[in-house]
């Protein structure tokens, strides 16, 4: 892979912050697609998600979260690569290595882990394949919805995926043709972003226009790793309402109860000590993080007479951070606690946590 292209002052890979924006208000936002608004969150609090809500609900979740993000990554790899490219491909003018390649570059900047090609038959017939070796990946099903849709939208077929772990942190997946189950076909109502361009601004890098707090970060390019020198923790950027409509199509096939184990899994999450309560302790520093990660603008946080209560504006992925904050009055005042939220049309979250009764 080519040397990738910093800011001479923060550091920060050039590719990340030419292809996003951030906008006033805690929103981060493509510059190609301003409808398809980012969060940059911990990659670590992924998985270990799926897997609480599958350990409170009964149910495995990896085939349908695989599945839902197959639908989303195909729709928008179809609607970035133009037309003639796609065209160019399913007629084998166009060889399918410098898209591949192009894959693995932004997996590479957006920190979903080290990608490389072990080898592919494209033969436009059912004999073909693609395999992927993947070392240290973001999320294994998110990895494999991630692979199998933009096989899918580059090939314009359907496509099955499956994997295997040689090693520890490591997959290698192969995606071959084939049909898609019922409940696994059409397209998704993926929920169109809500939000105003006012609020919170973050201070900028006088060299590439990014956020200043981008410096924070560490990208190691080599493994496909950003990891914040603040926490030690891993993070990746990621589209926020690919990973919101995963929630909404467990809600659709497994009930109303999702939310609720959305939200009980991930304060089970941050009470084992994965998040400090430190970090949200102090009103202004959590309000630039969350802008800076793409989850809105915090308006109002209090914690009087034994009960939280917290306004976002513009909020994205709003089960998780329910759960976060939770979690944090939980290990803050050491009390059992019950949670009630609403999510405006508008996108303004409201919160209230306070002692169980």
């Amino acid at each position: 892979m080519s040397e990738i292209e910093r800011c001479a002052a923060c550091g920060v890979p050039s590719r990340f912050v030419d292809n996003h924006l951030w906008l006033a208000g805690g929103v981060i936002v493509q510059v190609s697609d301003r409808e398809h608004r980012m969060v940059l969150i911990e990659s670590d609090n992924l998985d270990p998600l799926f897997k609480g809500v599958e350990g409170i609900i009964g149910v495995p979740l990896e085939r349908i979260i695989i599945e839902t993000k197959r639908r989303a990554s195909r729709e928008y790899i179809d609607r970035i690569i133009p037309p003639q490219v796609k065209e160019g491909v399913r007629n084998k003018e166009i060889s399918l290595d410098p898209l591949i390649e192009a894959i693995s570059v932004i997996s590479f900047v957006m920190g979903y882990g080290k990608s490389s090609l072990v080898s592919y038959r494209f033969e436009v017939d059912d004999e073909d394949y693609i395999t992927q070796r993947i070392e240290q990946p973001y999320s294994i099903p998110l990895w494999c919805g991630d692979f199998t849709g933009s096989t899918e939208a580059v090939t314009g077929r359907d496509n099955d995926v499956t994997y295997e772990q040689p090693e520890d942190d490591v997959i290698e997946v192969t995606c071959r043709p084939a049909e898609h189950p019922p409940q696994f076909q059409g397209r998704l109502d993926i929920r169109k972003p809500r939000f105003t361009e006012s609020g919170i601004e973050l201070e900028r890098c006088g060299s590439c226009g990014g956020p200043a707090l981008l410096s924070t970060l560490e990208w190691d390019t080599d493994r496909g790793l950003i990891t914040s020198k603040t926490t030690g923790r891993r993070m990746a950027m990621l589209g926020s309402a690919y990973l919101e409509v995963i929630f909404d199509e467990l809600e659709r096939e497994l009930g109303e109860d999702i939310p609720r184990a959305v939200v009980e899994a991930q304060r089970r999450f941050a009470l084992g000590g994965f998040y400090s309560s430190k970090e949200v302790a102090e009103e202004a520093g959590f309000r630039e993080q969350l802008a800076l990660r793409g989850l809105g603008d915090l308006h109002d946080m209090r914690l009087e007479g034994g009960t939280l209560r917290m306004t976002l504006r513009n909020a994205a992925m709003h089960l998780m951070l329910v759960g976060l904050m939770q979690g944090y009055y939980e290990s803050v005042t050491g009390h059992s606690s019950e949670v009630d939220w609403e999510l405006s049309e508008e996108g303004v979250l409201e919160l209230e946590v306070r002692p169980r009764s």
